[in-house]
Order: C-alpha cells, then structure tokens, then sequence
C-alpha cells in the first residue's frame, strides 16, 4: 500500500466538486460499491416495510401517505450510518489498494460495531425523534461514521489515544457554519432527488407497463429512491471527510511523509 499514491486525489475540494467527484468515484467502483450498499440496506429496506406494514395494521390507506413518508424518512435517517458503514470501509480502502478484501472489511466493521451502534444508531435516534435537533447529527458532526470507521480511536481515552468523541470535536471544530449550510444544502438536494427518482419509477410503470400503483408499492417505490440517495451522498461525505482532513491537518503532507518513512525504513531493514 503506497500511502503517497491514492487512488483519488488528494487535493482541497469545494462541496460541490466532491458531489460531482462522487458520481465518478460511483462509476468507477459501481459494482463494488452496489454490493456493499445491498448488504445493509435489503435487510434495512425489508425491516422497513414489515414496520410500515404493522404501523397501519396490514393495510396502507391512501389518506395516509405524509405520515408514511415522514415516518420512512425518519427510520432511513436512523439507519443510514449502520447500512452504509460497509460502503464507507470499502472507500477507506479502496483509496489506496486495487481490491479491497472482503474478509479485512467485515473485520473491520464488527470491531467498529459497538461504536457505530452506541454513538450513532442510539445517539441519533435520541436527537431526530424530538425532530428539533435532528441537525446534530447532520450539521454539527456529518464525518463521525468517518471517524469510527476509519480512524478507530477507543471510546474512552487510553494513553496516547484520543477518544473517538474527542476526535468528532477536533476534526469538526470552528466549521460549524460550514457544515450547517451544506446540511442544508445536501437535505435540499437529496429531498429534490428522491422525488425525481420516485416520479422517474411511477411514470416509467405507468407508462410502460399501465400499472397504477397504490401507497403500499408507492412505499417500495420511495424507498428505492431514498436508498440510492443515500448511497450517493455517503460517497461525497467520504469525499467532504477527506477534504477536511486537508484543510484542518495538512493530511496530504501526512501521507507524504509517512510514505516516505516506510521506504527508508524497508532500507534499513
């Protein structure tokens, strides 16, 4: 692994050059990166529907569709950075090696568990359920799964290691202006996209195959969308992760230099 020779890049980005870099990077890996999305979100995708269907009794009645909506928005917002972890770790890898192994991302992911469960899928719920705070998680602190993931800090400080929270802060603080504006820039974007992508599946169903969906394959319809959506945007936030690390801490020198620092000790060896 030559750590001086990524496989993107690594050069300051604005956000809007890591969302059009993000559909390159979907291009380039699209059938890696698809089996990784479908191994988090059929299971999400599944468990969803089975609690749409016990919310409304067995049967979705057509005068219910915003609740239904919202209440779908509300479990793919929770679920999003457990089902899109995979995809995260194979990006992680996939920046500096041809193949990543599937083997050394499922041990990643189980030895990141416990974290990703307790900081993100339980701590997320606590703050988007009130729905008021529900900006946290996205605005104030959009690379955590990152930071998990990648950086593998202990949750509670050891000699020599900053804890996984203490390391959310160091990277995101004094751009919480920043990552508010591009919260809201990305609901924005990915609210017009789901509804595109939505209307895109209805008019080709209706059009092709005369079919007049109700709400329950409406739900499906929505949830598609909703999931390619997310896979789009865990790319640029990969990609808006990498570039803060630029930024902050001069990563791209990091790398450089431990690079260099590999090769002479491989001459020395």
């Amino acid at each position: 692994m030559q750590l001086d020779q990524a496989r993107i890049a690594i050069r300051e980005r604005s956000w809007s050059e890591n969302l059009d870099l993000a559909l390159h990077v979907l291009r380039t890996h699209g059938a890696a990166l698809a089996g990784c999305a479908l191994i988090g979100m059929a299971p999400a995708a599944l468990l969803n529907h089975a609690a749409l269907t016990w919310a409304h009794s067995g049967s979705f009645a057509e005068e219910s569709r915003r609740p239904t909506y919202y209440f779908l928005m509300i479990l793919v917002m929770i679920e999003a950075p457990l089902v899109t972890a995979p995809i995260t770790l194979y990006l992680g890898r996939a920046l500096f090696v041809a193949k990543p192994r599937p083997r050394e991302l499922a041990r990643d992911f189980f030895v990141c568990l416990p974290q990703l469960i307790l900081l993100q899928v339980i701590l997320r719920t606590i703050l988007i359920v009130p729905v008021i705070t529900w900006i946290i998680p996205y605005g104030l602190w959009p690379y955590l799964n990152e930071v998990i993931l990648l950086e593998r800090n202990p949750l509670i400080r050891r000699r020599g290691q900053v804890s996984t929270l203490k390391r959310n802060a160091l990277l995101h603080h004094g751009n919480s202006g920043d990552f508010l504006a591009q919260a809201l820039g990305a609901g924005c974007l990915a609210a017009m996209l789901v509804a595109a992508l939505t209307w895109t599946q209805d008019s080709l169903l209706e059009n092709l195959l005369g079919l007049h969906l109700g709400l329950k394959a409406e739900t499906i319809e929505v949830q598609i969308a909703m999931w390619l959506v997310v896979l789009y945007f865990t790319v640029a936030r990969f990609l808006g992760y990498l570039d803060q690390r630029i930024r902050n801490e001069g990563w791209e020198v990091e790398l450089l230099l431990r690079a260099e620092r590999e090769r002479l000790v491989r001459k020395i060896g």
